[in-house]
């Protein structure tokens, strides 16, 4: 008969599992797991903390007159933060540190300037800008278009003298005050105005071939399309009319031009010119 077994006959073996980890290993991976979420925690106020020491700033910008002006350029110059205004006036600066700002503010034909302001901790400060126009240097500008009119009046009372062709002057539109040019060239032997299809009166010379439209200078140069009346005698300084080629002085016998036609120069008025004697 079997006698059962005693305790001491028993071996006991102890049960080790074969991914165990070695002794202290468990130990040291808390410890730096402890470590990492202490970090994190100590950092979450800073982070915090930056998140409410900033502020932003809103503006408008305008004129002397109060018009909105677009494209200011606005900088934050201690932050760098830049932005423009947009076509209302308007511009945002946000994320700014709390406390004192310095803003730049720069346009084009406006003075720059710059102004300090208080940015509040999670808040917005609403502000109103006006820029001043800035003085503008040019350069000097030397008009001779009184010089050059002055010479062109001389040659024409040159040509009036000769006695080719016939000349309408500044004294004599003042004499008889007419409504239009062509009221001073009816009088004027060869000359004819007759109505245009669409019934406009026109200038046309009777020698002229099959009564064809002469043609027009207008302060020297030759214009296309052109009819007598298209100037107001109020305007007019002179008017020399050639019923065709003969005579006709060459500055206007061009390669181009319908001399057959005539040719018809108008001179525009020199404010404060002395009339023509005529």
């Amino acid at each position: 008969m079997a006698q059962p077994a005693r305790s001491e006959d028993v071996v006991h073996t102890p049960y080790i599992p074969a991914t165990a980890a070695p002794a202290g290993f468990v130990g040291r991976t808390l410890a730096i797991a402890g470590a990492s979420l202490l970090s994190a925690i100590l950092a979450l106020p800073s982070a915090a903390a930056a998140q409410h020491h900033t502020g932003a700033v809103s503006g408008l910008v305008r004129d002397g007159a109060g018009t909105r002006i677009q494209g200011v350029e606005v900088v934050a110059l201690r932050a760098g933060s830049t932005t423009r205004t947009d076509s209302a006036g308007r511009f945002v600066l946000a994320a700014l540190p709390a406390g004192s700002a310095d803003l730049s503010l720069r346009r084009i034909a406006y003075e720059p300037v710059v102004i300090s302001v208080d940015v509040p901790e999670s808040d917005t400060t609403e502000i109103e800008i006006t820029l001043g126009g800035a003085a503008q240097s040019l350069a000097a500008v030397v008009v001779n278009d009184r010089a050059e009119r002055t010479r062109s009046l001389v040659e024409f009372e040159s040509r009036r003298k000769t006695g080719v062709g016939h000349f309408i002057t500044r004294a004599e539109i003042e004499k008889r005050h007419p409504l239009r040019l062509s009221d001073m060239v009816r009088t004027i032997p060869g000359a004819a105005i007759v109505p245009a299809e669409n019934g406009r009166p026109v200038l046309r010379f009777a020698r002229s071939h099959n009564a064809c439209p002469p043609q027009y200078f207008l302060d020297g140069l030759r214009v296309s399309g052109f009819n007598i009346d298209d100037v107001p005698p109020g305007d007019v300084e002179g008017v020399e009319l050639y019923a065709g080629p003969a005579g006709l002085p060459p500055e206007f016998n061009q390669l181009y031009g319908t001399t057959v036609c005539g040719t018809v120069a108008i001179w525009t008025r020199i404010p404060g010119n002395a009339p023509a004697k005529p």
